[in-house]
């Protein structure tokens, strides 16, 4: 037996295996249990999503020996001819190729005669919308007065070209685009039933791929079987539909989170050199960004976006390198660079601008932000100073009076005004995130060598864990608790600060943590003895002049001699 695809192996044959249109089947199974049928239906929505199918259930629902019934039994004669497609009663035509006046006429004789061995006469008009005007025409008097057993069942995906006079005549079914979950399920249903593996992250990339269509995402699945052998992976949907792989949008969107405007051009070359096409990648990119934005703001944003948990981690990494202001602008960037393609330039030359512009985009500041951050107090976080967000001197109780008089009014913008001023002339308003602090942590390691070396050489062992709200996060490992408590000593905090806010050119405030699952790198000499455990809080407490020495030298205790030696 010759090989049969998947879209029409796995065709439903019952309303109920209709995939997510049960607003459409429910309420034709209703009217065929009750007798309440139409002489004219107007099946309309995306490719692949049903319709032609529906219209050949029906037709087996009326036709059906035990019709008409919502279930048709799939055995009887007529069931099975209408299958095959070889019902004499059942008629499919193509409005594509039989667009004139006289197919209809032709089908308007061919009216007359009754069902050979069914119950109706069921024609199916196909993409109904590419019939001419003339041929519309010719119709209407049929379908406005149809003998008692023929049922018109039209399909098409373009609705808006039907004329009112047919639409008003039929009871019209929108079948919906299927969502990427509906989609991924199907997909999974006949991978088992195949025996296919396939990965979870392969199935949501391919239900994505499809669009809502469920014929195209069983054709797909049939292309990548062939092509990828025992299992499906991710890796072999990109290969063989020649999609564009999420790491170079992750890799993309790190080189301009760090504004690294050389990283950013060397991935855009990189993509030109694997032979992606620019335009899919620019929508991708706006799919990626989307995906960032509904991360920062929607309650439930897996079931918005429709992912993999893996993707829904890769993307949670990078949700907070820009601020929700950040990413609208970018989108418009973006956008603009989509349509900007379409102009006849060079692309490769507009993705390299555009690029350029989201590394070099400043970001976004509310300015009742600064505001607040004139006005709040001090909140204790290692490095609090006397100092404001943008290094300006606190002026405490400036904003805590509401004005009562046109005076103090006057007094409060003069206040306003010479804020801003002072802001415009000292540190500039710039937020940073995760990858421009770690991009840029070496060489502020060196530019803090300068200052001292000691604080430079104890933060060479911290990582940075966090950047939020230009609080820098680092952590000490598990044998750093002594480094955490030198580097945290006020005097040491400031020369730190002072240090970030001259590399960085921006305020910011950092704080230290010790992760007791961090192990420091341990370099083993074979037959060498285990080095000795050391207390070092025990040692310091027993050990006074140890101690008061460690206190004045800002030292750290980092072994011992054994006492016999």
């Amino acid at each position: 037996m010759s090989y049969q695809v998947l879209a029409r192996k796995y065709r439903p044959q019952q309303f109920d295996d209709i995939v997510a249109q049960e607003h459409v089947t429910r309420t034709l199974k209703n009217a065929v249990s009750s007798q309440r049928l139409s002489s004219g239906y107007l099946f309309s929505g995306p490719r692949g999503t049903g319709k032609t199918t529906t219209a050949r259930i029906l037709a087996k629902a009326l036709n059906c020996i035990n019709g008409p019934t919502p279930t048709p039994c799939d055995k009887c004669p007529s069931c099975l001819e209408i299958i095959s497609g070889s019902s004499l009663d059942v008629l499919e035509i193509d409005a594509a190729s039989n667009t004139g006046v006289d197919d209809v006429r032709t089908l308007r004789e061919n009216v007359r005669y009754l069902p050979t061995s069914g119950k109706k006469r069921v024609y199916i008009i196909d993409e109904v919308h590419r019939l001419s005007g003339s041929a519309f025409d010719a119709l209407l008097k049929t379908l406005e007065e149809p003998p008692p057993h023929v049922v018109f069942i039209f399909a098409t995906t373009e609705p808006f070209k039907v004329p009112e006079t047919i639409r008003s005549r039929t009871q019209r079914y929108e079948f919906r685009r299927v969502n990427v979950s509906d989609l991924a399920a199907h997909i999974k249903k006949v991978a088992a039933a195949e025996k296919i593996e396939i990965e979870e992250e392969a199935v949501y990339i391919l239900a994505r791929k499809a669009d809502g269509a469920v014929r195209d995402s069983l054709s797909f699945l049939d292309q990548l079987s062939a092509f990828a052998g025992e299992k499906i992976t991710p890796r072999h949907i990109i290969e063989a539909l020649g999609l564009v792989d999420r790491q170079f949008y992750l890799k993309y969107i790190d080189a301009v989170a760090a504004k690294d405007c050389p990283s950013s051009l060397a991935v855009v070359k990189e993509l030109i050199d694997a032979g992606v096409e620019i335009p899919e990648f620019t929508q991708g990119l706006i799919e990626h960004l989307r995906a960032l934005l509904i991360l920062q703001n929607a309650r439930e944003p897996q079931k918005i976006l429709e992912v993999s948990d893996s993707e829904i981690a890769d993307y949670q990494k990078q949700s907070d390198y820009f601020s929700t202001g950040d990413l609208l602008r970018m989108i418009k960037i973006v956008t603009d660079l989509s349509q900007d393609l379409k102009s006849g330039l060079d692309q490769r030359l507009l993705l390299e601008t555009a690029t350029l512009r989201l590394a070099c985009l400043e970001s976004t500041v509310l300015f009742e932000d600064i505001i607040a951050h004139l006005s709040e107090p001090s909140d204790g976080i290692a490095g609090e100073s006397e100092t404001d967000l943008f290094g300006l001197p606190r002026k405490p109780g400036a904003l805590e009076t509401a004005p009562t008089s046109s005076g103090e009014k006057a007094d409060l913008f003069s206040d306003l005004s010479g804020a801003a001023e002072e802001i415009s002339a000292g540190t500039p308003v710039k937020a940073l995130n995760l990858p421009m602090v770690q991009t840029n942590w070496t060489r502020f390691i060196e530019h803090l060598k300068k200052e001292s070396p000691m604080l430079s050489a104890l933060l060479a062992m911290a990582e940075i864990k966090e950047v939020k709200d230009n609080v820098i996060t680092a952590i000490f490992h598990n044998a750093g608790g002594t480094s955490k408590q030198v580097v945290e000593k006020p005097q040491y905090v400031q020369t730190i600060t002072a240090s970030l806010r001259d590399f960085f050119k921006t305020n910011l405030k950092i704080k230290f943590e010790v992760d007791m699952t961090k192990k420091p790198p341990v370099t083993i000499t074979r037959n060498a003895p285990e080095p000795e455990k050391i207390d070092t809080e025990k040692l310091l407490a027993e050990d006074e002049k140890l101690r008061n020495l460690v206190e004045r030298i800002d030292g750290e205790i980092i072994g011992k001699k054994k006492a016999e030696e």
